[in-house]
C-alpha cells in the first residue's frame, strides 16, 4: 500500500494554508492554430523547435481527460482549504465555459514561486528540474511517462492513477515510491440515469481510440444476427456536449488498446451506462467482468457480449453496480479524503506514515450468474 504523509491526529481538521498548490495544464487555442504550428514542425524537422513548443507554447486545440482529471482536482484541493491554482504559459483562462471546468483561478507558469507545490503532468515532466521547491510528477499516460527528471530527488513525488500505470511507472523509475491517486468522476456534470429511461438500443462508441475494434465488433454483432444494438461513434465534443449527449445511450464501447487515466468508461459508469469492452491492459481498472462491466478484449467476445446485454435484467443490475463502485471516486468521497491527507501531509510537521487511497478494492456487489 502506498503511504502518504500526514499527521494522524490532525488528518482532517481545516486549517489556514499558507503555500500554493500550482497545477500545470496546457493552453487552448484555436484548431486553425495548431494545425499551423504543426505544419510549421513537420515542416522544419527541427528537435529544438518542436521542444521549444511543447514546452514553452504548450499549444492544444483538445482537452484531454487528463487535463479535465487536474482541473477537478485543483477544485477539489480548493474546496479543502488550499490556495489552489492553474497554471499555463499565457497565464489566464484559454479554455473558458465551453471547454473548462469549473470557475478556477490561473497564473503563468512562470509565475510560480520557490515554496508552492508543483503538479506537472507528464508530457512535461521534462519542467521539473527547473522548479525549485516540492514538485510532483502526474503520470496518466503510458507513452508519456518518460525518465527525464531527477526522480529520487526527496522533494520529486511520482503519482499515477491505476495498477497498470503503477507497474510502468516503478519500471521507469526504480527505486521511487509511487502512489495511485484517484481519479475524480464528475457526478454532478454525470448523474445516473436508470437503463429504463435512456434510448433503447444506442450504443456509443470514440472512433479516436480503437476504431477498427468498434467496426469489427459490429461486423462481428450483425453476423450473429444481433439487431437490437445501434453503434453511434461520438468524436470531437466539448466536455459540457459530452454530458448532454452521455443521456441517451445504454451501452459505451470501451475501445482503446492503450489508456490513460480511462476517464470515458468512468464517467459511463457515473451516468448508469453500461461499459463493455477492452480493459486497456488493466488502464480500465473499473471493469470487473460481471460485476461492474462486461470484458472483452476481442471484437468476438465484445459480440458476444452485446448478445447478452440485449436482457434488460443483466443491464440494470450491471449499471446499478458499477455505479455504486464509481461512486467513491465521486469529488465529495475519496477524493476529498485524499486531499485532506495531501495537504495536511504537505503544512504539517513531523509527518507520520498514512495509508492513502491506493487500494481501490471493489465494493460488495451482486455477481450476475
Amino acid at each position: 500500500m502506498a503511504l502518504i504523509k500526514v499527521v494522524a491526529s490532525k488528518s482532517f481538521i481545516k486549517r489556514s494554508i499558507v503555500m500554493r498548490f500550482i497545477f500545470l495544464i496546457p493552453d487552448f487555442y484555436p484548431g486553425v492554430i495548431v494545425n499551423r504550428i504543426n505544419q510549421v514542425l513537420r515542416f522544419s524537422r527541427s528537435k529544438l523547435l518542436g521542444d521549444f513548443v511543447r514546452l514553452r507554447m504548450m499549444p492544444v486545440d483538445e482537452v484531454h481527460g487528463g487535463t479535465l482529471n487536474i482541473m477537478r482536482h485543483c477544485a477539489v484541493a480548493r474546496s479543502c482549504g488550499a490556495d489552489a491554482v492553474l497554471a499555463t504559459i499565457r497565464g489566464k483562462d484559454t479554455y473558458g465555459k465551453e471547454y473548462g471546468l469549473f470557475d478556477l483561478p490561473f497564473i503563468r507558469w512562470a509565475d510560480r514561486r520557490p515554496e508552492d507545490v508543483c503538479i506537472v503532468p507528464d508530457l512535461w515532466t521534462e519542467l521539473i528540474n527547473e522548479v525549485q521547491g516540492p514538485t510532483i510528477a502526474y503520470l496518466q499516460v503510458p507513452i508519456h511517462t518518460r525518465n527525464n527528471f531527477d526522480y529520487l530527488s526527496d522533494r520529486i513525488s511520482v503519482w499515477t492513477d491505476s495498477p497498470y500505470m503503477q507497474a510502468i511507472c516503478e519500471q521507469t523509475y526504480p527505486n521511487k515510491t509511487v502512489e495511485i491517486v484517484p481519479n475524480i468522476v464528475d457526478s454532478q456534470l454525470f448523474p445516473f440515469i436508470p437503463q429504463a429511461e435512456r434510448e433503447p438500443g444506442v450504443l456509443f462508441a470514440f472512433p479516436r481510440k480503437g476504431r477498427e475494434f468498434i467496426a469489427a465488433t459490429q461486423a462481428h454483432y450483425q453476423a450473429l444476427g444481433g439487431t437490437y444494438w445501434k453503434f453511434e461513434l461520438i468524436n470531437g465534443l466539448t466536455i459540457h456536449e459530452l454530458t448532454e449527449q452521455f443521456k441517451r445511450p445504454q451501452v459505451f464501447l470501451a475501445s482503446a488498446e492503450i489508456e490513460g487515466c480511462a476517464l470515458p468508461p468512468q464517467e459511463s459508469m457515473a451516468s448508469g451506462i453500461v461499459v463493455i469492452g477492452r480493459t486497456a491492459k488493466g488502464a480500465n481498472f473499473c471493469m470487473e467482468h460481471r460485476q461492474t462491466a462486461m470484458t472483452a478484449e476481442t471484437p468476438e467476445e465484445a459480440a458476444h457480449c452485446l448478445l447478452e446485454l440485449e436482457d434488460a435484467e443483466l443491464r440494470n443490475t450491471l449499471s446499478l453496480n458499477a455505479h455504486e463502485y464509481i461512486s467513491q471516486f465521486f469529488p465529495d468521497r475519496t477524493p476529498k479524503l485524499f486531499w485532506q491527507q495531501v495537504i495536511d501531509g504537505y503544512t504539517s510537521s513531523p509527518p507520520v506514515a498514512f495509508p492513502s487511497s491506493s487500494n481501490q478494492s471493489m465494493p460488495a456487489v451482486e455477481k450476475v450468474a
